[in-house]
């Protein structure tokens, strides 16, 4: 999948107007405003091999493009993609990060790795990356694993490793059992707007 120049500018243009949540007599309210671009995904086990080895190579070429012209956040990578593609997108992410080919930067955005063969594995989790971004537009375990097409026990383990290390936390409303947010206001916002016009400077020591 390859956008033009126009169709990027005016996705980021979207990004950059989402960048605050809604407010609401309760405090911050981390649903945002609806995201046209972000398509409700099929689930990848549940598409046929055709279906799925199409959109698992569309979406590994759309990723590599992208992660060439410099670093994007997992929303920016899903956006525009297709039910089926949304869906594979956590699969290629995950095996793209396991191959060592792209790393995670913090706040959901991804790099390509630009030296190669890795000599170890970088640690990332594209799946609690997507799970993390997702809080921005769902709320629920269940609401969630259906917008991204995953099993709803990963996206439940996801949620609990996210909660052990202090990024979300379940709400202390009795009548909003079950429902998740991000802790930090001010990362619901990078996350949302991912690499959009942000500097990631190489801060190694080179001989």
């Amino acid at each position: 999948m390859t956008w033009s120049s126009a169709q990027r500018a005016r996705t980021h243009k979207r990004i950059r107007q989402n960048t605050l949540p809604k407010t609401s007599g309760k405090g911050i309210d981390m649903r945002w405003p609806r995201d046209d671009s972000q398509a409700k995904a099929r689930s990848y086990e549940d598409l046929d091999e055709p279906t799925r080895q199409k959109a698992y190579q569309t979406v590994m070429q759309h990723i590599r493009a992208a992660l060439l012209r410099g670093p994007h956040g997992v929303l920016e990578l899903r956006a525009g993609l297709s039910a089926e593609e949304a869906g594979a997108l956590p699969v290629v992410l995950s095996d793209l990060a396991r191959a060592g080919e792209i790393a995670a930067l913090g706040h959901s955005v991804y790099a390509r790795v630009p030296w190669m063969p890795m000599t170890r594995p970088v640690r990332t989790s594209p799946v609690e990356d997507l799970v993390f971004a997702a809080l921005t537009y769902q709320e629920t375990p269940v609401s969630i694993a259906v917008w991204l097409g995953l099993p709803l026990d990963t996206v439940r383990s996801a949620l609990a490793a996210l909660e052990q290390a202090g990024l979300v936390e379940e709400r202390d409303d009795p009548t909003r059992r079950n429902h998740y947010r991000i802790l930090s206001s001010r990362m619901a916002g990078h996350v949302r707007r991912g690499a959009v016009d942000r500097v990631f400077a190489d801060v190694a020591n080179h001989p």
